[in-house]
């Protein structure tokens, strides 16, 4: 009986392995198909996003393929190591565990996003929106952009705990935002957190690798699939959907998107993933000061 809840899955990988063997055949030749198939039998959520990826694409460039390929494969493989890396412990991982995590996890949203652009379709880093261009227009460009997001979350936050207050009080209402806030390893490791050093790699990770990492995955990926496709304003709010999903933040959503759609405004129209960055770290960390200074729960 035991087996039985295996029996469809397994059957499952094995349809996927056998239509990927019958693609794959023709593009990289019988040995190439075979070893994808079995790759897929054995971990059909890891190989099958990733044979996606890195199948040839008569196409100019890079497209919606590439983000469902990478989505599914971040999906499977991102849960998994956290269960590597954090075990079985209820309580918030240690700060090396979540640095660890957050470094490898946006390292991977960058070199999957390079790997697409320069390899897969021979493209220039510039069409990712990775430019090297003078830095005082950049800096005013994310010093505005840095106010509007913080100004979004923050009416995203009023929004939502206004709209939940009317639905089911706001005692309660607050209560859920709060519990779905300390649901986050960050905010569970922060009473923990009294060494300056500790403090500022924290800072580090939130203001620096989270946005560089998010950045070119979420909005010179993602936005840039969407915008070839759909005019800016619908290709904004789709990616900023996308990246407010990806969260797994329920009470959060609004916040999210809004801070999403305003770094995908930025990056439409400075053509440069940079302004977006800074705009993104600069909101991460006033939160995380905010946070810092007054944990939920406190009068």
């Amino acid at each position: 009986m035991c087996g039985i809840p295996y029996v469809p899955l397994a059957l499952s990988s094995l349809v996927l392995a056998a239509v990927i063997f019958l693609d794959a055949r023709p593009r990289l030749g019988a040995p190439g198909a075979a070893a994808w198939a079995l790759a897929t039998l054995v971990a059909a959520g890891l190989a099958a996003p990733l044979y996606l990826l890195i199948r040839p694409s008569r196409a100019p460039t890079w497209g919606l393929a590439e983000i469902l390929a990478l989505t599914l494969f971040f999906a499977v493989a991102i849960p998994l190591l956290g269960s590597v890396f954090g075990g079985s412990s209820g309580g918030a991982p240690p700060l090396p565990v979540i640095a660890s995590l957050a470094v490898i996890q946006n390292l991977c949203f960058a070199a999957a996003a390079v790997y697409v652009v320069r390899v897969k379709y021979n493209l220039p880093l510039a069409a990712l929106g990775l430019t090297v261009t003078p830095w005082a227009p950049r800096l005013r460009q994310a010093a505005g952009a840095a106010v509007a997001a913080v100004a979004g979350n923050s009416l995203g936050q009023t929004v939502t705990v206004l709209v939940l207050g009317a639905w089911m009080g706001r005692a309660v209402a607050n209560d859920l935002v709060v519990r779905d806030e300390l649901r986050s390893p960050v905010y569970r490791l922060l009473p923990s957190l009294h060494e300056r050093g500790e403090i500022v790699a924290l800072g580090l990770l939130v203001g620096v690798v989270v946005p560089i990492g998010e950045e070119i995955f979420f909005r010179g990926l993602t936005y840039g699939a969407l915008r070839r496709r759909l005019n800016r304003h619908l290709a904004a709010l789709l990616s900023a959907l996308f990246f407010a999903a990806a969260h797994l933040e329920p009470t959060g959503l609004l916040p999210i998107m809004l801070l999403g759609i305003v770094l995908a405004y930025t990056y439409d129209y400075t053509g440069s993933l940079i302004p977006g960055m800074i705009a993104h770290g600069v909101n991460n960390l006033t939160a995380l000061a905010s946070f810092y200074q007054s944990p939920p729960g406190t009068p």
